[in-house]
């Protein structure tokens, strides 16, 4: 665009009338394209320097061959408010404008008034339609560096998620590992013991029982009451293992279910495909809240009175559709609340996904990845 405000300026003048000797007027020429392209080089420390020496000679060659030479001055100009000018700074600017304009306008001496009122109307569209132009660039440039870092964020923050699921998993494992350490320990330091003294009494029982017989059922008492012990502790340890039943129950669909219907005396069914396995807490967790916010929805907006749970189990994820008999909304209308976002996040956080279907009945889909549970007894562990 600069080149061709300074070569058809140029060359509409060899037209317009006399500009004498044509080296001369083609050597001037070229200087202006050599400044602008000197210019490209951003030479920060002389890049006033070389815009003052480029108007300037414009404004001679201008006055010198007249025509309409004074429309190369509007090169300068879009140097001015180049995206990748090397000085962006306002005063820098005012003063490139207040210099082009008063160079501008020199040019036009010999001009009529309409010709220096349409040339001085050019000149600031000109300048109006660049500093547009530069507005919507540095917009624009400003809108790609967010989309970077929101994209960068965007990885940050799955890779946090992935590490948190990780986490959980490790959490949970070394919680069992911990646990089971302990009840091993419990059973071979405690009960173990018994059993061996136990074993070692009835082997002397039977070594005593013909010479010494009251000994030998005196010694058999003792081993039935340390028996009983034995016992007591076995039942102990067992409670201490098995969780409570409101615990176990707590995030369990089928409690869900039976609550819903105590609650608000509703048709629930229930169906489950495929062969169960055991899930993570956190997948127990992530079911029961989303399975929960569903029904709540389809009773409060779709006044549904039947709810269809479908709990499928496949190898590498779980699928559970839920759908009611109430109004099915226009998909373009639904409009996440707080609930629907929270069953988002929910599943978002491990690895799942989240949709639902408009069809003959509203549905709400559930998936969640499935990582199968690996033995984390450690062979100290082992009786």
């Amino acid at each position: 665009m600069r080149h061709l405000l300074l070569v058809i300026p140029a060359i509409g003048t060899i037209w317009w009338g006399d500009i004498g000797s044509p080296a001369v007027y083609v050597a001037f020429t070229l200087m202006t394209l050599l400044l602008a392209r000197v210019r490209l080089l951003k030479l920060q420390p002389f890049a006033f320097i070389l815009f003052a020496a480029e108007t300037a000679l414009c404004t001679y060659i201008s006055l010198h061959y007249q025509g309409i030479t004074f429309l190369m001055l509007l090169s300068p100009l879009v140097a001015l408010f180049e995206q990748s000018t090397p000085w962006k700074d306002l005063n820098h600017q005012i003063a490139g404008c207040l210099l082009l304009l008063i160079g501008y306008n020199i040019t036009l001496i010999h001009q009529s008034s309409m010709m220096v009122f349409v040339a001085n109307v050019t000149f600031l569209l000109t300048a109006l339609l660049l500093i547009g132009i530069r507005m919507t660039s540095v917009q624009k440039n400003e809108a790609e560096t967010l989309y970077d870092q929101l994209s960068l964020s965007h990885l940050e923050l799955s890779d946090a998620r992935t590490r948190l699921v990780q986490y959980a998993k490790q959490v949970e494992q070394f919680a069992q590992l911990e646990e089971r350490n302990r009840i091993s320990k419990d059973i071979h330091d405690d009960l173990g013991h018994r059993l061996i003294r136990q074993k070692m009494m009835t082997e002397a029982i039977l070594q005593i029982y013909k010479t010494k017989p009251d000994q030998a059922i005196a010694m058999l008492e003792q081993v039935r009451d340390q028996m009983s012990d034995s016992m007591e502790t076995l039942r102990r340890t067992v409670r201490r293992i098995a969780p409570p039943i409101q615990d176990s129950q707590q995030y369990s669909l089928d409690h869900l279910i039976q609550s819903t219907r105590e609650t608000f005396g509703i048709a629930m069914e229930y169906h489950v495909e495929g062969l169960p396995y055991a899930l993570y807490p956190s997948i127990e967790y992530v079911l029961y809240r989303n399975a929960q916010e569903a029904i709540t929805n389809a009773l409060r907006h779709g006044g549904a009175t039947e709810v269809h749970i479908l709990l499928r189990y496949e190898p590498d994820q779980i699928h559970m559709r839920i759908s009611n008999n109430g109004s099915v909304p226009d998909s373009e209308q639904i409009r996440k609340g707080i609930g629907m976002r929270g069953m988002e996040e929910r599943v978002h956080l491990i690895g799942g996904q989240l949709h639902w279907i408009c069809d003959d009945h509203f549905s709400i889909i559930t998936r969640l990845p499935h990582y199968p549970k690996e033995s984390t007894l450690s062979e100290g562990a082992t009786l």
